[in-house]
């Protein structure tokens, strides 16, 4: 970045060209939203200010941010920012970074047609943002969330706390349904929905992803073994022991892998009904499976 006097204008056009140069998508958008982190402003307002200067106090950070993305360190990192269901979320490496396709997971909860009450678990709840969603839209069902990672669940927490959810949502740690075995033990607790976006990516698919998510995110929660569905057949298995009669369990799965979920389901006798739903892309990448 030569020296000069830069307005926001010129910034955003020079980061936008030397983003394109080291192969970074979406470059100018990524411009601006790390420009206007630092400024404190919306990308509404950095073009209502294009020639407003920019000082050494926010360039030199700057140099920093434009560092790190071009190492193919994620956006949403260096921001501590994701929005996901029109809420903004606190993230950082610690969890996965929410993606827009796990939206329809949520929605499709919040659009079933269910009682007032609902006792609901989500499992690997990473940075929490699917239990505190629905929390925010159902302050009178009681939430338990768990995670393995200790760390994931720490940010977990602060985002209940920025969205006044903490006392609605009991946080444990633990791997997937070991947290609440002992709670269900006796029948007497058991959930009317089960929630999980589990890791599912392949082993053997790792090279293939890109750097923004193989070098940065937690591995924990992208890769399921050699197939991508060591912890899918967990959940399939054990989670009919935790569902209250008629409880559902509902899975983000990857987007091949369709066919193999339904002949686990189909094997699980446990289960009365399933349905796949499909994304926006045309992929069936929801399942939603319901005990008697």
């Amino acid at each position: 970045m030569p020296s000069k006097m830069w307005s926001v204008v010129d910034l955003l056009d020079w980061t936008t060209g030397y983003f394109q140069q080291h192969g970074i998508p979406n470059p100018r958008l990524d411009a601006e939203v790390l420009l206007g982190h630092l400024l404190k402003k919306s990308r509404l307002q950095l073009y209502l200010h294009f020639e407003m200067p920019v000082f050494q106090e926010h360039l030199t950070p700057f140099r920093e941010l434009i560092k790190k993305r071009i190492a193919h360190t994620p956006v949403s990192y260096l921001t501590n920012r994701k929005e996901f269901m029109s809420l903004d979320f606190y993230v950082d490496e610690r969890v996965l970074i929410p993606r827009p396709e796990t939206e329809q997971l949520v929605e499709t909860i919040l659009t079933a047609e269910t009682e007032n009450f609902q006792r609901l678990l989500e499992l690997g709840t990473g940075s929490g943002v699917i239990a505190t969603c629905l929390a925010v839209q159902h302050s009178e069902w009681e939430i338990v969330a768990t995670d393995i990672s200790e760390s994931a669940l720490a940010v977990a927490r602060k985002n209940a706390e920025i969205h006044a959810c903490t006392a609605q949502i009991k946080f444990l740690s633990g791997d997937l349904f070991e947290p609440v075995a002992a709670i269900c033990a006796n029948g007497d607790a058991q959930f009317d929905w089960i929630v999980c976006n589990p890791p599912y990516i392949k082993n053997t698919e790792r090279d293939t992803l890109r750097p923004d998510v193989r070098d940065h995110e937690p591995e924990i929660a992208l890769f399921a073994g050699n197939d991508g569905l060591d912890v899918i057949r967990r959940l399939i298995a054990e989670a009919p022991k935790y569902l209250a009669p008629t409880g559902k369990l509902i899975l983000e799965i990857g987007a091949t892998q369709a066919n193999t979920i339904r002949t686990l389901l189909e094997a699980e006798s446990a289960y009365a009904t399933y349905k796949l739903f499909k994304d926006y892309a045309g992929k069936e990448r929801i399942v939603l499976a319901s005990v008697p």
